[in-house]
């Protein structure tokens, strides 16, 4: 439809030029019987008619470039192929590969909370031999920090006999499958990774049911803790029963500084706030001016500072490198001793 001409088109008494326009609008038509998005998937048919891991290095060049036409051609017209690239990747018959690379795109345009959990969907269905693992849990640890569940991606990692990747820039680290789980896991709100390990827990052969039953009681809430203390452990080997019940009896604290505190509490507040909005200079100065502030920490925060405690060991966590697992681990003890202290005080 050309803007302008509705004026020819204005109901009549016998209303059936409105009633085909109206049919025409509502079936995504033009009154000539053409799909507006034909285009777009004509596009995608030429784009995405591979495999990822089926291919060579040189044809995966090859499809990469294509890919990156395609993506430029959407993103040069948003207006026109936005609501018909919504339209493909809501399609049950739509290519595997397309539904992850064009769910991304469709965030990169429209990051909005209906496209992340449309990237979610596809992301945790995606054939994970043809993905970047380090991208594929990075961005689903993210999405699991803004409140979206990830728990089919989790058990989708879990699964994967391959699950593994390594980080070069610190240190070759190998990410393996049980760390990989905990970036996942641990960046989730802690209802729904308490809900995730539970299941994980039910299955008597889970290859992670060591690793859930630890993760369970560091989530270092109230409902897991209890969880924790009223799981039957028969089933565990001695050596883990043992190791768990002392966990239980000595949770992980930390002892307060001797003297006046380096940081205040509105110091932690300040830099906990900003680093929830994705800018962590303020605490990074704070690390570096006081490298044992969590010393300062247990001292100077209360009950009150809990929840946001546990969203930025959330958001750090979602850096997923070894050093965010240090932070978790601290960030985890610093809990454990507010809550010793306030079951202490009451």
């Amino acid at each position: 439809m050309v803007r302008g001409a509705e004026s020819q088109f204005q109901p009549k008494a016998n209303g059936i030029r409105w009633l085909t326009l109206l049919f025409c609008i509502g079936s995504g038509t033009t009154l000539l019987g053409q799909d507006p998005c034909a285009d777009l998937q004509d596009r995608i048919a030429a784009t995405y008619d591979f495999k990822p891991a089926n291919l060579s290095k040189e044809e995966q060049k090859v499809k990469a470039a294509a890919m990156d036409k395609f993506w430029q051609s959407v993103q040069a017209n948003p207006a026109r192929d936005l609501p018909c690239l919504v339209k493909a990747l809501r399609d049950t018959n739509a290519d595997p590969w397309f539904r992850f690379d064009g769910s991304a795109l469709l965030v990169k345009l429209d990051p909005s909370p209906a496209s992340k959990a449309l990237q979610v969907r596809h992301w945790a269905r995606a054939d994970l031999d043809d993905v970047d693992l380090r991208i594929w849990v990075q961005t689903l640890a993210l999405r699991a920090t803004e409140d979206f569940d990830i728990a089919e991606g989790v058990q989708r990692w879990i699964q994967y006999p391959k699950a593994r990747y390594f980080l070069p820039e610190h240190g070759a680290v190998e990410v393996n499958r049980a760390m990989g789980a905990m970036f996942l896991l641990g960046c989730m709100e802690e209802s729904r990774a308490l809900s995730a390990l539970t299941n994980i827990l039910a299955g008597t052969n889970h290859p992670l049911r060591a690793f859930a039953l630890g993760t369970l009681f560091t989530l270092a809430t109230p409902e897991s803790i209890a969880a924790s203390r009223q799981f039957d452990l028969a089933s565990f080997p001695k050596e883990l029963r043992l190791s768990f019940s002392n966990a239980l009896a000595k949770p992980p604290r930390l002892a307060p500084r001797k003297g006046a505190p380096k940081i205040t509490r509105e110091e932690y507040v300040k830099a906990f706030e900003a680093g929830s909005t994705g800018n962590w200079a303020p605490f990074d100065r704070l690390v570096i001016r006081v490298p044992d502030g969590e010393k300062d920490a247990v001292v100077v925060l209360n009950r009150q500072d809990l929840p946001l405690l546990r969203k930025v060991r959330r958001l750090r966590l979602a850096h997923c490198n070894q050093h965010a697992l240090s932070y978790y681990r601290d960030f985890t003890a610093i809990i454990f001793t507010l809550l010793d202290s306030d079951a202490a005080s009451n």
